[in-house]
């Protein structure tokens, strides 16, 4: 009776996973799993990169905005207590219109066009919002909020989508996972350390770091831009996967 065929490395094994042993399937398609992750971050450094600067510059962008309300923003504007929930309904009546802003000319404009123009448009928005400040006009801090708000919310409502497609569908889970956490380390780093940075170099410096962030991620996208990225506005999600392995291969990783 012949015996059954053992794993080799490279070569179907008893267990159906290549280069494992008989009976553990479990732990080839984990090994699968991880290999696929490596192999992804080997291939795609460019856009893994990309996804990260992304939603790093977003995270901290936008964290970093209600950082500065609380430490700066409120500190020096005098707003009551029975105006506050106003003044944030507001800001998330702005945030509500720079997302459905953002849904109406995402796929017209371009999904890399889009992420550029929003994250440029928050950076700038930062600075209205610090020359509100200055005033210490209530209206014009609530409104100078509102428009960083519409700003900010159709930069990270952007940026998602825009770094889902730039990994293939079998490394899209493992890519979109890095790049988040990557961000969520930026969220808690930019609320740790603005009210830090504006009590010891000052508010300036505050508002001057998150501008800078968003500009991070401005200037991240205009580079793979540059370079000749996919844009993936109007395809298929499938189409567009096709796009970037056909991309990768000509360019040998990207």
């Amino acid at each position: 009776m012949p015996r059954p065929a053992r794993g080799v490395r490279g070569e179907p094994g008893a267990g159906g996973g290549a280069g494992c042993g008989g009976g553990s399937g479990g732990r080839c398609r984990g090994a699968a799993r991880g290999g696929a992750r490596r192999g992804g971050a080997r291939r795609y450094p460019g856009r893994l990169a990309l996804g990260a600067t992304l939603d790093l510059a977003e995270a901290f962008g936008y964290y970093g905005l209600f950082a500065l309300l609380s430490v700066v923003v409120l500190g020096q504007v005098h707003i009551g207590q029975r105006a506050i929930p106003f003044f944030y309904l507001i800001g998330n009546v702005g945030a509500l219109a720079g997302g459905v802003a953002m849904s109406s000319f995402f796929d017209r404009l371009g999904h890399r066009a889009t992420v550029g123009v929003t994250y440029t448009a928050s950076a700038a928005a930062v600075g209205l919002l610090a020359a509100a400040t200055v005033t210490g006009s209530a209206v014009w801090v609530t409104a100078a909020f509102a428009l960083a708000s519409a700003c900010g919310t159709a930069a990270w409502t952007s940026a998602y989508p825009a770094f889902t497609e730039l990994f293939p569908t079998h490394l899209r889970g493992a890519g979109v996972g890095f790049s988040v956490a990557v961000g969520r380390t930026g969220a808690i780093v930019g609320t740790l350390a603005l009210p830090a940075i504006a009590t010891s170099p000052g508010p300036a410096w505050s508002y001057l770091l998150v501008a800078a962030f968003w500009l991070t991620g401005a200037a991240a996208v205009a580079i793979y831009s540059a370079r000749g990225g996919v844009e993936p506005a109007g395809q298929p999600l499938e189409a567009v996967s096709a796009l970037q392995l056909a991309g990768a291969t000509a360019q040998g990783g990207a």
